[in-house]
């Protein structure tokens, strides 16, 4: 059985499609509506649509809770509680919709997932209760912007640029560092593992192929590689990097969507290091600030 939680902000409608994508392959338990409880317009709306969803699938009882959403403290603590009860006293997995959630409240969600232990959809069942983030994407976006290139497209960007900042607030973030690769494990075959199976578009039909693909050819005959491999992959796929799947005698090894992006992320990092030295390199008499480096 399952949790879900949904901030209702301005769209009721893409977060109940949602909803309604989830439950036909999830068991909800339990729902958990939040909605804006400042006393002003942005309240108005979120509450009333908040209460519109809760009719709508009034089924499940949702429980509503206001929250202040521009708030970085009242979010996490609200949502704490509700990660406090379900995931760790009731053993359920939760679903945090954040489709309509602000950069504040955002920000907390994904500490809060790290903290109560989080997984990507795609990645291996996880032995314990876990926490799912997820968004759903506008079917149409952009309709009430002007077109490019009309008087009435910069009146428009000048118009929406006049909103000035007031503070600058530092998000507060868990100290410990997350190490999703070990840079000390075996000179890092965490990651060599991970870039072999980009570099073969995502998967290996088995852990023998993998391992020949590390390690050279015969090297799945040794039992302590094999071993060592075995151990690596399951650890990667705790990590939610990986997944391991099943058929017969043969486990198929492949990339999680979350996986494929943190190696590519890394892989590009290292391409754009090389771009910044080389533009520093050239810059002798123009600043870098105005270069465009494309990766």
């Amino acid at each position: 059985m399952v949790v879900t939680v949904h901030y209702v902000g301005f769209h009721p409608t893409m977060i109940l499609d949602g909803f309604e994508k989830l439950r036909v392959s999830k068991p909800i338990e339990k729902v958990y509506i939040l909605y804006d409880k400042k006393n002003d317009r942005y309240g108005a709306v979120s509450k009333y649509n908040a209460q519109r969803l809760a009719q709508v699938i009034s089924f499940f009882k949702p429980i509503l809770v206001g929250v202040n959403p521009l708030s970085y403290d009242s979010l996490f603590t609200k949502l704490y509680s509700i990660l406090d009860l379900e995931v760790r006293v009731n053993k359920r997995d939760v679903y945090i919709d954040c489709t309509d959630m602000p950069q504040e409240a955002m920000s907390a969600v994904i500490t809060l997932s790290i903290i109560f232990g989080s997984a990507s959809p795609d990645s291996t069942p996880m032995p314990t209760p876990t926490v799912y983030v997820y968004t759903m994407s506008a079917e149409r976006r952009g309709e009430f912007i002007p077109p490019p290139d009309s008087p009435a497209f910069y009146e428009w960007i000048e118009e929406k640029d006049s909103k000035r900042g007031v503070d600058m607030e530092l998000i507060p973030l868990p100290s410990a560092k997350l190490e999703l690769i070990e840079e000390d494990v075996d000179e890092s075959k965490e990651r060599k593992v991970l870039e072999v199976l980009y570099k073969k578009k995502g998967h290996a039909d088995s852990l023998k192929t993998l391992i020949e693909w590390c390690e050279g050819v015969n090297a799945a005959d040794k039992p302590r590689v094999k071993n060592e491999y075995s151990r690596l992959v399951t650890r990667l796929s705790r990590k939610g990097l990986v997944y391991k799947s099943y058929g017969g005698k043969v486990r198929k090894i492949g990339l999680t969507e979350f996986g494929r992006i943190l190696i590519s992320a890394i892989l590009n990092s290292e391409k754009f290091k090389e771009r910044v030295r080389d533009a520093e390199k050239q810059r002798s008499l123009k600043p870098l600030v105005g270069t465009v480096l494309e990766l």
